[in-house]
């Protein structure tokens, strides 16, 4: 729990009352909850977004249901859409909630507490049946990271095609971060040949086993490892969660899509705006993806095979730990806090 912004010392392991429902929420015994980069920006505070704390982190969760509601049966598994809309605009009533302009995600910069504890409380509408071929741990990682690396590759793919663009190379940047995994993993199973980054040496390996071509980008140049892999040509995607615009825009050939989700290396970054026209690219932001984006991910996995690459699980109690190995960026795929 956060009784106010700053470094890992300030979430604190305490008791806390039972979430108590109204008759369009539903309460989740929470099993496992994943780490995700939005933990970090709640917990350390940014400009012009707030909490009320006490706040509990954690949008990305699964478990049981504590009672029955609606068709779901009480001690049935679930994952929870992390997603929140208002549910009375068009986009929400049209299955595109994350257009909505009071769209929040739950434990993040929102009023809804999140899944860093034993119980949760969520709108009914955001229940998902948790995939038997799953396991809490890893249906926990897929609210975010994976929903988000599917989301954007899909919105990339369209643009493309309409786009006329040829070739199926995408470039994905820190193949050891939730949706750098996801990404390879996604564009794997569509066909497309990966070029993906990492920062040092020790990730080669793990990065070779899902990418076709890995660059350490602390020994070599991004932009021309990438000319020099697609034949001077550049990618048709990239998927962009760090933020650096300017190399993404040079690695993409003409008609390309640069695809952005994040901001980890920078809030600003610096482009070449010649570059960008002269090449007919595009970019486009993302965020998270739609309830009915999770449940045709749900059905490419379970089709491909796909499942989510975890490096650590901590119990709930150890989350500091679990904070500071993301901060030092010593992950290779998601981490999970276990719940008892």
């Amino acid at each position: 729990m956060l009784h106010m912004h700053g470094g890992v010392d300030k979430l604190k392991y305490q008791d806390f009352p039972e979430p108590v429902c109204n008759d369009d929420e539903a309460l989740v015994r929470v099993k496992a909850c994943s780490v995700n980069r939005l933990d970090i920006w709640v917990r350390r505070g940014l400009p012009n977004r707030r909490v009320n704390f006490p706040h509990i982190l954690g949008c990305d969760f699964s478990g049981y249901l504590v009672n029955s509601i609606g068709e779901f049966k009480a001690n049935e598994d679930v994952l929870v859409y992390p997603g929140i809309g208002c549910n009375k605009c068009k986009y929400c009533l049209n299955g595109r909630e994350n257009m909505c302009k009071e769209f929040s995600i739950i434990g993040g910069f929102s009023d809804w507490h999140g899944g860093y504890a034993q119980y949760a409380k969520v709108p009914y509408r955001n229940l998902i049946r948790m995939p038997k071929w799953l396991s809490h741990e890893e249906a926990s990682t897929l609210g975010v990271a994976y929903l988000t690396a599917y989301s954007m590759i899909k919105k990339a793919t369209e643009i493309s095609s309409i786009n006329g663009v040829d070739g199926n190379t995408i470039l994905v940047y820190s193949a050891g971060s939730g949706v750098g995994i996801a990404s390879i993993q996604f564009a794997k199973a569509l066909g497309f040949n990966v070029i993906t980054t990492v920062g040092d040496k020790s990730k080669l390996s793990k990065a070779s086993i899902y990418a076709d071509h890995v660059i350490d980008r602390s020994e070599k140049d991004v932009v021309g490892e990438v000319m020099s892999i697609t034949g001077n040509e550049g990618v048709s995607i990239v998927i962009d969660q760090i933020g650096i615009w300017d190399t993404s825009i040079r690695c993409v050939k003409k008609g390309g899509v640069v695809m952005v989700c994040g901001a980890t290396a920078d809030e600003y970054t610096k482009v070449e705006v010649r570059i960008l026209y002269n090449k007919l690219a595009s970019i486009i932001g993302a965020y998270l993806g739609t309830k009915a984006d999770m449940l045709d991910m749900l059905n490419l996995m379970h089709k491909h095979n796909i499942k989510p690459v975890i490096d650590t699980v901590f119990a709930l109690e150890d989350a500091m730990l679990a904070h500071a190995m993301m901060e030092m960026n010593h992950n290779f795929g998601k981490i999970v806090l276990r719940v008892d």
